[in-house]
């Protein structure tokens, strides 16, 4: 064969090839998740907002969570849940002075004196547990990703933010704070749950 016709078989062959990048080869074998690309504006805009407007006092909650008639009936009346695989969310507030800080596991926590008396534990990260904050927001569900792996990924987003509202706040003991957060559950808690933050202020 001559030299020629090699050279025109190679140029055929490269003409239905794309060279890619080593970072578009990741994106093609684990495709880059789109809810990722504006999630600091939800939760700028839209999450934080969302659980402001619907918190109740902890207190409160629970004296109407304890009186209800069952916990389905509390879920519609007090909290969210998207489907009825997942457990109820409710949003609520938390106000009084900070009387200890757990440092000593990256799971850290926070205990708040509430005005009510109750002394009620945050979480202050840097790990956030649980995937209450990115189950209470109204806006996106498992629907929205059909895949288990992406919707994980969204949840680990969103619990950051978290994290990194405790950290750049720097809670100390004495402070009097506000914080707005979420805790989730499958029945009536019988005692007061960890809360997830998703805003805090000093007052």
């Amino acid at each position: 064969m001559s030299r020629r016709v090699w050279l025109s078989l190679v140029v055929m062959l490269l003409s239905g090839c794309k060279i890619v990048s080593q970072q578009e080869l990741a994106d093609l074998k684990n495709p880059p998740n789109p809810k990722m690309a504006d999630i600091d504006q939800l939760w700028q805009q839209k999450l934080v907002p969302q659980i402001q407007a619907e918190a109740r006092p902890l207190a409160t909650l629970m004296t109407s969570l304890k009186s209800a008639k069952d916990f389905d009936t509390a879920c519609q009346q007090y909290g969210y849940r998207s489907q009825a695989e997942n457990p109820c969310v409710f949003s609520v507030s938390v106000q009084g002075d900070v009387t200890a800080i757990n440092t000593t596991s990256r799971s850290g926590k926070m205990t708040v004196k509430d005005e009510s008396g109750d002394s009620v534990t945050i979480q202050t990260g840097p790990i956030i547990r649980g995937t209450a904050l990115r189950d209470a927001y109204r806006g996106a569900s498992y629907q929205d990703f059909n895949d288990q792996v992406l919707f994980g990924d969204y949840g680990k987003a969103i619990n950051q933010h978290a994290s990194g509202l405790m950290q750049q706040f720097a809670p100390k003991v004495g402070d009097k704070v506000k914080v707005t957060g979420v805790f989730s559950s499958w029945d009536i808690p019988q005692q007061l749950p960890d809360i997830t933050p998703a805003a805090i202020t000093r007052q």
